[in-house]
């Protein structure tokens, strides 16, 4: 008979048997991407509304939130294929591989749907170094310094507690942003946040573990989590300074499309400019990572 029961990986106490390559399998291909083509069912959906393609400013705004999710899939795909070198154990080496071709799909498919619109590989790249603002730089920077430090729980906060973390509020206010003009392109975004759920769900497992069987980690991640909140608020208030114009622009002139979309509970396109809807998604991305660390027990970080 048998023994499906019994370990097959070297592991730590975190391992719960669903982070494993016939997992990501049974979760992934076999469901989440089940008849797509580059990340959404081209049947379920209704094409993308002309105005995309005969505003030039709509167009542009759709451009630069596209190559800001490519700006972040590319920081994750080179920084978890690294971290599979110096991961503490087989069974977190062998998630975080599934991991990085999860990242190395999401940068596909976004770089895909710009290519749809016509931007080339070199072009992509130019956009992507404008929408990286300096703040932006200042965060992308630290989590790369974890990874080049090879600190393995600094690099997997930054990584799979922080900034896969902000995608949790952030595609859920995308998917909803361009329900309307581009529900292909929700349907991306929603398939990539299913990935990013579980890629948090690891994260959490295995730092909460760390911090169970090494309380000196405890200040550690503490401070590694404190300077993080404070450069991912800059992060906004520089994407407020500039590009809120832009999108605001964009709003106004198509509230007949977009006015009734409720872009958080209780708050409509049509009554809520964009400065209070970015300020409204820190909030939710502020309150989504205290959940996330009182999970880890360190609940206290971002008030100190």
């Amino acid at each position: 008979m048998l023994k499906r029961n019994e370990p097959h990986l070297l592991n730590g106490d975190w391992d719960n048997g669903t982070f494993g390559v016939q997992k990501w399998l049974e979760r992934t291909p076999w469901r989440t991407l089940k008849n797509t083509n580059y990340g959404y069912r081209e049947e379920d959906v209704a094409p993308p509304n002309p105005l995309l393609w005969e505003d030039p400013l709509l167009n542009q705004i759709y451009k630069l939130d596209i190559a800001t999710f490519l700006t972040a899939e590319h920081l994750s795909v080179k920084g978890i294929s690294s971290m599979v070198s110096f991961a503490p154990d087989e069974a977190s080496q062998i998630f975080l591989a599934t991991q990085a071709l999860d990242e190395a799909r999401h940068f596909e498919i976004f770089s895909r749907r710009l290519a749809d619109f016509g931007v080339s590989p070199e072009e992509r790249n130019a956009l992507m170094q404008k929408v990286t603002t300096p703040q932006m730089q200042k965060f992308y920077d630290l989590i790369n310094e974890q990874v080049d430090k090879k600190d393995f729980v600094a690099a997997l906060i930054a990584h799979n507690i922080i900034l896969e973390g902000m995608a949790y509020p952030v595609y859920r206010y995308e998917i909803k942003y361009w329900s309307k003009l581009d529900p292909g392109l929700s349907q991306i975004i929603q398939i990539a946040f299913a990935d990013e759920v579980h890629h948090v769900s690891y994260g959490e497992a295995f730092i909460r573990d760390q911090i169970q069987q090494n309380p000196a980690k405890r200040m550690q991640i503490e401070k590694l989590i404190h300077d993080f909140n404070i450069l991912m608020t800059d992060v906004f208030e520089g994407v407020i300074h500039h590009y809120i114009g832009l999108y605001q622009t964009v709003a106004n002139q198509y509230q007949d499309i977009m006015g009734d979309i409720e872009i958080f509970p209780g708050h409509f396109i049509h009554s809520t400019n964009e400065e209070q809807q970015v300020r409204l998604l820190l909030k939710e991305i502020q309150d989504e990572h205290t959940k996330r660390l009182s999970k880890l027990g360190v609940e206290n970080v971002l008030a100190a």
